[in-house]
């Protein structure tokens, strides 16, 4: 008899299909689409995506440029992404995440889906209220100590300038997987997860402008800017989605 989890993975193959299809057809159409490094994509057993978040059209560039099916945390409440753009996320279907507090449903799904060998698409910024990189937010160390699933860094550059416009480049570089933290000490464990985070964002990081870099750019202003955007702002009620 097969274990029962929350989300069974893979969901809505078909849908899914037809869904990515359009939504890529609509990305060439709107952009100059350049994707790299697949082939540090695992090709099957426990994996999670994780990318810079600085557009509300990341999500859907994720969606169609891995190239296994992508299970994706989102927020219950996007605040920065017009209602028209939300259509994708909403028929795709999402782990919903309840920003500013602990959400047990968004663990217990997210494990769920990599227990079944899935791929689970997370952003760790955990919002797009800028557009250069931020801290990683702990989610994504515990999910990956919890799970022990290998972390594939994304960088997307290019996305804010997708929509509206002539067309630009879109560039989407997957980097070499990271081993999923192995935290043994309870004293030391918050910093742990801090700095897998951070080792992760710092291999975004490279694949961006330095401008966008945040706190690993050479620039001085480039990290003062990301220093003045980097508290998280989803801590009121309405945000966190319920």
């Amino acid at each position: 008899m097969s274990k029962h989890y929350p989300i069974q993975y893979p969901r809505r193959t078909i849908s899914r299909a037809v869904l990515r299809q359009l939504t890529g057809r609509l990305i060439h159409l709107l952009g100059d689409l350049q994707i790299t490094g697949l082939e540090h994509v695992p090709a099957s057993g426990p994996v999670i995506l994780a990318a810079n978040h600085f557009n509300f059209v990341d999500p859907p560039l994720v969606l169609y440029a891995s190239p296994r099916m992508v299970e994706f945390i989102g927020g219950a409440n996007r605040p920065n992404s017009p209602m028209w753009a939300q259509m994708i996320p909403q028929t795709w279907g999402f782990i919903r995440a309840y920003r500013g507090g602990f959400s047990r449903s968004t663990f217990r799904e997210s494990l769920g889906v990599l227990a079944q060998g899935g791929v689970l698409g997370i952003f760790p910024e955990g919002g797009s209220w800028a557009s250069l990189l931020r801290p990683a937010r702990p989610g994504l160390a515990y999910i990956a100590e919890q799970s022990a699933a290998q972390v594939v860094p994304i960088s997307i550059t290019g996305a804010e300038d997708l929509i509206g416009g002539p067309k630009r480049p879109v560039r989407i570089a997957f980097h070499p997987p990271l081993a999923a933290p192995v935290i043994t000490s309870k004293r030391t464990r918050r910093q742990a997860l801090d700095a897998f985070g951070d080792e992760v964002m710092s291999v975004i990081a490279q694949g961006l402008p330095n401008a966008q870099r945040g706190k690993f750019s050479s620039d001085a202003d480039a990290r003062a800017a990301a220093l003045a955007v980097s508290d998280f702002p989803f801590h009121s009620d309405e945000m966190r989605g319920g």
